[in-house]
C-alpha cells in the first residue's frame, strides 16, 4: 500500500513527499525526504514531522488503537496556524472504523445488514452463555475488537471451544464472538464526501484457514462487478450513515452465495489491500482521485468504464 501510494503521489510531480519509514529497513526511493524510526520512536518522530509538512496521509493498521491514537495527533496539529491538512476522517468515522463493536451498533442503526456481535465478557456469564448454546451455531469465529484484517481471527467448531480459548489470559476482554457465515468473502472500494460515496471497485479477497487461523492471501480488484449495484447502494447507506467520512474508505462484506444476502463486516477508514490494484482497475491514478475528493468543494466523480472482468480485474498477492 505505502509504495503503491508512493508511485502515484510521485508521478504527480505536485509534492514533496516525507516518509517515516523503519530503521532496519531501506527508505523508499519516491520519497525526498526519509526519517528513520527505531522501535518504540515512532509517535516522537510522528509529532515532530507533522510540524514540517503541509499535508500527512496515515497508513497504520486499527490494531492497539494506533490508527485512532494517530489520527487525533493529526487532527490537533491541523488545528494549529499553518497546521498540516488531514488527509483522512474525522473523528466519528475513525472511531467506528476502529471498533468492531461500535461498527455493529452503527450497522444496525442505520439498517443494513450485519452479523450479531457478542462481547467476550458476555460470552463468560453463564445466562448469556446458555441462550447462546440454545441457538445450535454449528460453528463460531472470536476477533479482537481493534484488530486489522484477519489479524486474530479464530474460528472454533463448537461453542465450548471458543468459551476455553477467550477464558485463557483474559482474552475475553478485547475479543468478541459472532457465528461463522460461510460465503464469498469480498470488499469494495469507495470515496466519501459530506454524506455522499462514490464507488471504486468491487473486490474479491482470497483467504485461507488453516487450523482456525484466517489469512488473506490476496484481493482480486473488480472481481465483483455484478455485484456492482448492490455494493454502491450499501455505500452509499454507509456515508449517510458516517457524514465525517471522507477521502477513501474500505468495507468489508461476505456475499451468502445461496440467499445472495449481503453481510457489511468491517469499515475501514483508511487505505486497504485493494488500493494497490486501483490504477489498473480504474485506468487512472487513484492518489489523485483520492486527494480530489479530500480538497476540492466542488469535487464529482469524473467518468471511468467498468470494464468486464479480463479487462479491468487487477490482482494483488501478499
Amino acid at each position: 500500500m505505502r509504495d503503491t501510494l508512493l508511485q502515484d503521489l510521485a508521478e504527480l510531480g505536485f509534492y514533496e513527499l516525507t516518509v517515516l519509514h523503519d530503521a532496519r529497513l531501506q527508505p523508499p526511493p519516491q520519497a525526498a525526504h526519509s526519517i528513520a524510526v527505531e522501535p518504540g520512536k515512532f509517535k516522537e518522530h510522528f509529532t515532530l514531522a507533522l510540524a514540517q509538512v503541509d499535508m500527512v496521509w496515515l497508513i497504520a493498521p486499527e490494531s492497539e488503537g494506533t490508527l485512532l491514537e494517530l489520527s487525533e495527533l493529526c487532527y490537533e496539529a491541523e488545528k494549529a496556524e499553518h497546521g498540516p491538512i488531514f488527509l483522512g476522517s474525522g473523528f466519528d468515522t475513525m472511531l467506528t472504523g476502529t471498533s468492531k463493536t461500535l461498527c455493529y451498533e452503527a450497522l444496525l442503526a442505520a439498517n443494513i445488514h450485519t452479523l450479531p456481535v457478542h462481547a467476550g465478557e458476555d460470552v463468560m456469564q453463564p445466562s448469556y452463555y446458555d441462550s447462546l448454546l440454545k441457538l445450535n451455531i454449528k460453528s463460531w469465529v472470536v476477533k479482537p475488537e481493534d484488530g486489522a484484517g484477519c489479524e486474530g481471527i479464530r474460528r472454533f467448531d463448537s461453542l465450548p471451544e471458543l468459551k476455553d480459548w477467550i477464558s485463557e489470559d483474559g482474552r475475553y476482554l478485547n475479543y468478541f464472538a459472532q457465528p461463522y457465515q460461510q460465503g464469498i468473502s469480498a470488499s469494495f472500494s469507495m470515496l466519501c464526501r459530506n454524506g455522499k460515496a462514490w464507488l471504486l471497485s468491487c473486490n474479491q479477497q482470497h483467504i485461507e484457514c488453516n487450523d482456525g487461523r484466517f489469512r488473506l492471501a490476496g484481493v482480486s480488484v473488480n472481481a465483483m462487478l455484478p455485484y456492482w449495484q448492490r455494493f454502491e447502494t450499501i455505500a452509499r447507506k454507509i456515508a449517510r450513515m458516517l457524514p465525517d467520512a471522507l477521502g477513501y474508505i474500505g468495507v468489508d462484506v461476505i456475499v451468502e452465495p445461496e440467499t445472495n444476502k449481503i453481510y457489511v463486516l468491517e469499515i475501514n477508514p483508511r487505505l486497504t489491500t485493494s488500493y494497490a490494484g486501483l490504477r489498473q482497475a480504474l485506468n487512472m491514478n487513484p492518489a489523485r482521485l483520492i486527494l480530489d475528493c479530500i480538497l476540492n468543494d466542488r469535487f464529482r466523480m469524473p467518468d471511468f468504464t467498468k470494464n468486464g472482468l479480463a479487462q479491468n480485474q487487477a490482482e494483488v498477492r501478499l
